[in-house]
Parts: structure tokens; sequence; C-alpha cells
């Protein structure tokens, strides 16, 4: 009897050792989760209508909170906090699933960026019943979701210090009544929109001036002047569109808010931001070359600070040379019923935002995935409109640079000069912000 009792005691302590020391189940999140986080903002922003340089903002932050989670377990990558004295991230402390965590981290951040929140509250809820039905226990879920917040915490307070929150209490932009200065567009005519958005703390630039490009052409409406040349070039271009030119101008067209008149009713129609339009052709490149969670969420954060300082470098350029848009000068002295195919955005023309955006994403997307990736582009075609191929993303990013002449909203110097410009901006993220480590 002594004996069976003394084999069982064993039996019964040897299994309780065995379930102390054995970890507890871990999540399954994989790299699609931090997609479907990204097409959750996605949405947000596109629905709060929020304009290119604020949405390159929103997007970059809560890619930022969940890398830094995941390079707690992962040695080959660096924190963001070797490159941002201000950023201080706390250490996981405790046994915790940080692929979870990383998640958590995206939410919390998310939610203080955007107002419409309701789809990221369903993306939480529809996570956490995800993972309880796996089996993890609401203990795991508890920790992982504290230490996500903490880490978000932290972006947060680090992200109020970039000037932004000070930029909304500025003084109203006033317009330069100058020739060959910008001025509120027809039909709206809408006040000048983020004009002080070169002040931003940028992520890897050493000023917002760094990349600044050679200055637009002398505004001259003499017949033999470069400037008239140019100006004639855009109207012909529109004059002699083709079905093809159309559909390139309005494929990229990506204005987040575009009001539309019929009679005495005005609409808006919402899409992406040039920003978003990028960050959804990452989103289908590393689901094609099968990119894990951690090099997914590198990317994201490195493309992000790609089209983050693209726009500071663009920002600043625009409103210091504030150059006139086509609509406004062939209206005035060419053909006052002539229309742009494309809405003209409120802010000044020089140099192309799109040219110095695209061309920054596809220098970095060209790094990380490969120069001659081919893809089909669908981000579109819940807009109405087909989808488009390219061989390679700087295929992509000069077709998006070409459709702001195409529609009518910019003349060729912004186009050539803003590719220019971003091409050196990706070209400066990659050299400066090294997160991958060389092992």
């Amino acid at each position: 009897m002594y004996s069976k009792l003394h084999f069982f005691s064993l039996l019964i302590i040897s299994i309780l050792l065995l379930s102390c020391n054995s970890k507890p189940i871990e999540s399954s999140i994989k790299a699609k989760n931090i997609h479907g986080w990204n097409e959750l903002l996605e949405a947000a922003v596109v629905n709060d209508f929020f304009p290119p340089p604020i949405a390159s903002r929103i997007y970059s932050y809560p890619n930022m909170a969940a890398y830094e989670v995941l390079t707690q377990e992962n040695n080959s990558y660096s924190s963001l906090s070797n490159f941002y004295k201000n950023l201080h991230i706390p250490l996981n402390k405790q046994e915790t699933d940080l692929k979870l965590a990383a998640l958590f981290a995206f939410y919390y951040t998310s939610i203080e960026l955007v107002y419409a929140i309701e789809g990221l509250e369903a993306g939480k809820r529809k996570l956490e019943e995800q993972i309880m039905n796996e089996g993890i226990s609401e203990e795991t879920i508890q920790v992982a979701e504290a230490y996500g917040k903490q880490v978000a915490q932290a972006i947060l307070k680090w992200a109020k210090e970039d000037g932004y929150s000070a930029m909304r209490s500025y003084p109203r932009y006033t317009p330069l009544q100058e020739a060959g200065k910008w001025f509120p567009t027809p039909p709206d005519y809408s006040a000048a929109l983020e004009p002080h958005w070169g002040k931003l703390r940028s992520f890897s630039l050493d000023s917002a001036q760094q990349f600044r490009p050679a200055p637009p052409t002398n505004y001259d409406l003499d017949s033999n002047s470069a400037f008239y040349q140019e100006m004639m070039e855009v109207y012909t271009a529109l004059n002699n569109n083709t079905s093809e030119t159309e559909a390139v101008a309005k494929f990229w067209d990506c204005n987040p808010l575009v009001k539309k008149h019929q009679g005495h009713v005005t609409f808006a129609e919402k899409k992406l931001t040039p920003g978003g339009h990028w960050v959804n052709i990452a989103r289908m490149a590393m689901k094609k070359k099968n990119f894990d969670l951690i090099e997914s969420t590198h990317l994201y954060v490195m493309l992000c600070i790609g089209i983050h300082d693209a726009f500071i470098s663009c920002w600043e350029e625009k409103y210091r040379s504030n150059y006139i848009r086509p609509v406004t000068v062939i209206q005035e002295f060419i053909d006052p019923k002539w229309t742009p195919i494309l809405y003209t955005p409120n802010f000044p023309e020089y140099p192309s935002g799109h040219s110095v955006v695209s061309a920054s994403a596809a220098t970095i997307l060209s790094h990380y995935v490969g120069t001659s990736h081919a893809f089909i582009d669908s981000t579109e075609t819940p807009y109405g409109m087909p989808a488009r191929s390219f061989s390679s993303f700087y295929e992509a990013s000069n077709e998006a640079a070409i459709s702001r002449l195409y529609g009518g909203i910019h003349f060729m110097p912004a186009v050539e000069n803003g590719k220019t410009q971003g091409r050196q901006v990706g070209n400066h993220v990659l050299k400066r912000i090294v997160l991958k480590k060389e092992l």
C-alpha cells in the first residue's frame, strides 16, 4: 500500500512540476494580423477625411509601436529608441506573448490618432475572441495588453513632441497677393492646407530644407518664355487627352476629400491619400513575398518614415516657393472655361506631392522587396477603377508623378523635380535609419 501511495504521490508532483515549468500557450499571431490592423487604420483615415500630410503621421506611429514590442524578442532588429533620444520604450519584464502585445500596442496608439475608432474597437474584440478560442489564458491576454498599452503610451508621449499639436493653434495662412504666386483655386477656393507642415519634426531629415529642389520656372507670361511653354503643355495635354491618360490621372487621384457639385447640391467623395495608396501597395507586395510578422512590421515602419518625411520635405518647398496652379493662370489668360480633370488641391503647386511621396516610397520598397518586383495594383478598385499592372515600384511611381500633369494640376518641373527630391528622401531614410542588423 505504501509503495502505491508513494508512486502516485511522485506522479502528481511530477505533473505539477511539469505544468509549472511549461510555457503558456502562445497565440497564433502572424503577418496577416498586422496587415489587418493597417487595413482597419486605413479605413479610419479615409472615413475621417484626413489630408495627405496628416495621414502620413497617423500611419507611422501605430506601426512604430507594434515594431517596438516585437524587437523585445528579436535580436535581429534594433529599437527606434537608438535613433531618437526622447523616445523611451519600457522594457518587457515578465513572460509576455509579445506578438499579441504588438497588436495591442498598435490598437492603443491608433485610437488616439483618429476619430472613427469603431472599426478599431471591433478589431480588438475580434482579436480577443480569436485568441481565447485558441486556448490562451485570460492572464496571458491581460499581461500582453498591459505591456502593449505601456509601449503605446511611450510612443504617444513622443508623438506629442513633434510639433503637430502646436500647429493647430497657428494663425490662418494669408496667400501672397503677387503675380505667379498660389491663390485658392476654383471651384471651392478652399483655405491653404497645412501651411506649416515643413516645421513638423521629421524622423530622419537633418532639416526640412535638406533636399530642397531647384526653384520652379520663373513666372513669365511672354509667349516665348519657359513658363508659357510649360503652361501650354498642361493646357494641350488636357485638350488632347486620351482614355489612357485620363485613366492614369483618375487612378492616382488619391484626394481624400473631393467635393462634387450638381446644381445647388454639393457632396464629397472619400478616397485614399497618396501615402495610403503606397501602404496598400506595400501590403500586397509583402503578402506576395510571404514576409513574416517582424519583416512586415519593419517594412511598414520604414515605408511610413519615408512617406512622412517626404511630405515634410515637399511641404517646406511648397510654401516657400508658393507657386501658382495651372487652373489659375490658364483660366485667367488662356481659356476661362478650361477645367482640369482632377480637383485641384488647396495648396501651392511646386513640387508635386505625389511625385515626391511616390518616389520616396518606391525607393524604399525597391530596396526591401526588389527593383524588378512586378505587381497588379488593385488599390483603387473599391473606388470604381480597374486595377493597373506595373513591372516595378519605380514604374508605378513614375506613372503616379506624370498623372498630375495628365490631370491638369501640375506643371512638368513639379513632376520631374519632385521625383528627384523623393528619391533623395527615400535613399536618405535607408541610409540613416538602419533597423535590421547585419548578422
